[in-house]
């Protein structure tokens, strides 16, 4: 039997921009669509160095998570896409920095050019505690 899924709407994150939901809740468990590094006010990501896309796109899914009560220590796992692995160094240094001493699990994927002129795209799996 599947249970029934609510989708989670987060009116400071960027709103979707195709035919997907911000993110998904599933019993408890928040499944966080591929964010970019822009904010409501800052809508191009190619104007902005790739630190701050991690920083803005990591933003955008702890806002979402506290959506359904999570915190930044709720984040499970996150899927990094990056469009040139020359990025790999300092896409890591904002994530460390933005988690600090949690570690979720993480992979980074090199990908091909992403919208908007993004260089990053972050997607995210949240423990949900409401």
């Amino acid at each position: 039997m599947t249970e029934k899924m609510t989708e989670i709407r987060c009116a400071d994150a960027p709103p979707p921009g195709g035919h997907y939901v911000q993110a998904m809740l599933h019993r408890d468990t928040l499944y966080v669509s591929g964010q970019l590094g822009v904010t409501r006010d800052t809508p191009d990501p190619a104007a902005v160095p790739v630190a701050e896309q991690v920083s803005f796109a990591l933003a955008n899914i702890a806002a979402i998570g506290r959506v359904v009560g999570a915190e930044i220590d709720d984040i499970v796992r996150c899927t990094i896409y990056v469009t040139d692995v020359a990025h790999w160094d300092e896409v890591n240094r904002a994530y460390a920095a933005f988690f600090g001493a949690h570690r979720p699990a993480r992979s980074i994927v090199p990908c091909g050019p992403l919208h908007f002129g993004a260089l990053v795209e972050i997607e995210a799996v949240v423990a949900a505690s409401a």
